[in-house]
């Protein structure tokens, strides 16, 4: 009957909803954040074309290996000041940097942290 498979619609669509809340928050309690001198910045686009010139990624999750959206947080790296500006910590990136992209690689989007360099710019575009 109609009604009854509506219910089991219902509750195997609500079954699906907690085991992928299960999955989702077990995997994010397996993620561990770069470790210092590790880059996770390098993909999934291929970036080696690039310059790198931060130190290291310390913190940044591993990137998914299918994500939903390919990202990139650009910043900027002001070479005639120590660590890249005063707004840098001592690897290159923004204090707030790493937070960012692990909030969209939390959310399966993959965020990877670029410098853009004006030397490279035919490159980068």
């Amino acid at each position: 009957p109609k009604k009854d498979l509506a219910e089991v619609k219902k509750i195997g669509a609500l079954v699906g909803e907690k085991a992928l809340g299960i999955l989702v928050a077990g995997a994010k309690k397996k993620a561990i954040g770069a470790a210092s001198g590790e880059y996770f910045s390098a993909g999934p686009v291929d970036v080696s074309s690039l310059k790198r010139v931060s130190k290291d990624d310390l913190g940044l999750l591993p990137q998914p290996q299918k994500p939903r959206f390919k990202t990139a947080l650009i910043g900027i790296y002001v070479r005639c000041q120590p660590f890249g500006g005063s707004d840098k910590s001592s690897n290159g990136h923004r204090y707030d940097s790493i937070p960012f992209g692990n909030g969209m690689i939390s959310s399966g989007m993959s965020c990877q942290l670029i410098h853009y360099v004006h030397e490279e710019h035919d490159t980068f575009f």
